[in-house]
């Protein structure tokens, strides 16, 4: 069986010693005060053990002896490079790549031992092959997390090594063989447990999690892996479509229809319908706002709604992607999009100031008629209006085509963008999202790279704002949210921008019950009629709850609203719909929920960074 393995060599006399007994000797000897030497010398280790020809019951000896210490040093460099923003400094780069050559090394002196077996090359026992095959694909899914968390691909070859330790566990009837890991929660594991995870986590689409959340899952999906099977005759999924690792390849799982399947022999399907019915059920016992918070190692409710979406459809396109290379002007996070946004424009004086009538919650009408008592209507989803917008004209489809189309809302709106066109690209010059640029776009979102070595401040999950030229010339700030991210040493760092509304207006909230309380800045989306899209508000994370009633003031004017259902929630912001507080049918449809690299030197010679560790 064909694995990627270095070649071993008889060692000499210089060479480091491979006896179990003396290897334990040289452990102890190591101080680990000194954290940059101890794992200069481990790894140096390992290395040389991987490459010389040493008995199978040496080598699995050895590397038994080398975990304990491994995960010292793993534990140790995980500071370097979690909840760091990307894309990542030189060094911080180099012990990122250290860790996952550590990992494979680790991973590597299992998989020889599978190497001799599989090719008769060595008498081995049934033990050691069902201990190796399973702790090569402990280090594997640890590899594969690390990888998610910086956004990147495994190395090539990695999948090819996984699914080949996998069907050779299952070829000699081991896969279901529990066996017993010291460094798991759970007291056994078997070969088919560790495969699944694997796929399970790649199937959740990593590159669309925070770091967190992916460590969450991580931690919880061994636990979750009994509900998934793993069958050699693939099983539709709702979309007559089949979750497939093939045993030949060197893919990741995927997303196949029936036509993409011809030769059976070595594809597997992965079966996720219970494990989406028990994910659900979590989920509806989950009816809280503060579920969707993450505390320790627990699944938020928003990332097992995810976990739900990518384990039960297949992803699809909605909209075609068109090539664009140009500059952007971007701003990321809540606070720095209000603050932009009220940089850029004055806000439209209010003709007359009237208490209480400042702006208000009604439905945009379809017609003339319709316009003349919405509220007769009874409409229990609310859109909100500009103040401007209160005359029988405006009051028309033109007022709704302003909005849907993201134009500006009012001529003065409009004229004072115009005036400031020559001088805007003055505002931001030192801004630390000034480096991004469009690869291409599509009618629902972005994807942009980030054209620099300076870390950027992209988090998945975090709100963007992106300003585009309208074809009346003016310009218009577009929101949204960073769903996906992807990085590489060679390519750089690019991420996936899901629009949310055309149109986006500052304003502040404070709750009624505290007037002495800062306000808190926020972002209005406006609702959006003919598809059912109510007015919605952007607020920081964690600050508010459901059925909170605060003090909206938006364009000098202010308003009594009450906070109804929450549509999306990220560790950045909540998305909550809205209404008067006197209306009694508060938006509640839960249904209607979210949808310059510098010469690098060679990656492998890490002397630059003992001293760092």
């Amino acid at each position: 069986m064909k694995l990627n393995v270095p070649e071993q060599t008889t060692p000499d006399k210089d060479d480091f010693p491979n006896h179990p007994r003396k290897v334990k000797k040289w452990l102890s000897s190591l101080k680990r005060a000194n954290m940059g030497d101890f794992t200069r010398q481990v790894y140096n280790g390992i290395l040389s053990l991987n490459r010389q020809a040493i008995t199978p019951k040496h080598r699995l000896e050895n590397m038994e002896i080398l975990r304990e210490p491994t995960r010292y040093i793993f534990n140790q460099l995980n500071k370097h490079f979690i909840n760091r923003t990307l894309p990542l400094p030189e060094k911080s780069y180099k012990i990122t790549h250290l860790n996952q050559a550590l990992l494979n090394e680790m991973a590597t002196g299992y998989k020889i031992l599978i190497f001799e077996a599989s090719n008769n090359l060595a008498k081995i026992d049934t033990k050691t092959i069902l201990t190796a095959c399973e702790r090569s694909l402990h280090y594997y899914s640890e590899l594969l997390l690390r990888s998610s968390q910086i956004y990147s691909e495994l190395p090539r070859g990695v999948w090819w090594d996984i699914h080949r330790i996998y069907g050779y566990a299952e070829f000699k009837n081991l896969h279901q063989k529990s066996v017993k890991d010291p460094e798991l929660s759970i007291k056994d594991i078997t070969a088919e447990d560790y495969y699944k995870q694997i796929l399970l986590f790649s199937l959740a689409r990593p590159n669309a999690l925070r770091q967190s959340d992916a460590e969450r899952l991580f931690k919880s999906i061994n636990g979750w892996a009994k509900f998934a099977s793993i069958s050699n005759q693939p099983s539709k999924n709702k979309l007559n479509r089949y979750f497939v690792s093939k045993l030949d390849g060197d893919l990741p799982p995927n997303c196949v229809s029936e036509s993409d399947l011809k030769n059976l022999e070595h594809v597997r399907s992965i079966e996720t319908s219970k494990l989406v019915e028990h994910l659900q059920k979590i989920d509806n016992e989950s009816d809280d706002l503060y579920s969707a918070v993450s505390i320790g190692d627990q699944v938020s409710q928003e990332t097992i709604r995810t976990l739900v979406s990518s384990w039960s459809l297949c992803a699809k396109r909605r909209f075609s992607r068109a090539v664009r290379k140009d500059d952007i002007k971007v701003t990321i996070g809540l606070n720095p999009i209000h603050k932009a946004l009220n940089t850029e424009i004055e806000p439209p004086k209010p003709k007359l100031k009237k208490p209480n009538k400042m702006f208000s919650l009604e439905s945009i009408p379809e017609n003339e008629q319709a316009s003349k008592d919405v509220f007769a209507q009874q409409d229990p989803t609310f859109f909100i209006t500009h103040p401007e917008m209160q005359n029988e004209k405006d009051r028309s489809s033109g007022a709704w085509d302003m909005v849907a189309k993201g134009r500006t809302l009012t001529a003065t709106y409009a004229n004072e963008l115009q005036e400031q066109d020559q001088t805007i690209g003055e505002l931001f010059k030192e801004d630390p999202d000034i480096h991004w640029k469009i690869t291409n776009v599509s009618a629902g979102g972005y994807c942009l790279f980030w054209d620099s070595d300076l870390p950027s401040r992209a988090l998945v999950g975090e709100l963007i704002s992106i300003r585009e030229k309208e074809p009346d010339h003016t310009y218009q700030w577009r929101v949204g949210v960073i769903r996906w991210m992807q990085y590489s040493h060679e390519n750089g760092l690019e991420i996936g921008v899901q629009v949310l509304s055309p149109k986006v207006i500052s304003c502040q909230v404070q709750r009624t019950e505290r007037k002495n309380e800062e306000p808190f800045n926020g972002l209005m989306l406006p609702g959006i009629k003919p598809i059912q899209q109510p007015s919605t508000l952007l607020l920081p994370a964690h600050a508010f709850r459901r059925s909170n009633t605060l003090n909206l003031h938006v364009y000098e004017r202010d308003m009594e609203i009450k906070l109804g259902t929450v549509r999306e929630h990220t560790g950045s912001f909540t998305q909550f719909q809205f209404s008067q507080p006197n209306e009694d049918n508060t938006p509640d449809d839960e249904d209607n929920g979210n949808e310059g690299r510098s010469e690098r030197k060679n990656p492998d010679n890490f002397d630059s960074i003992w001293s760092s560790l």
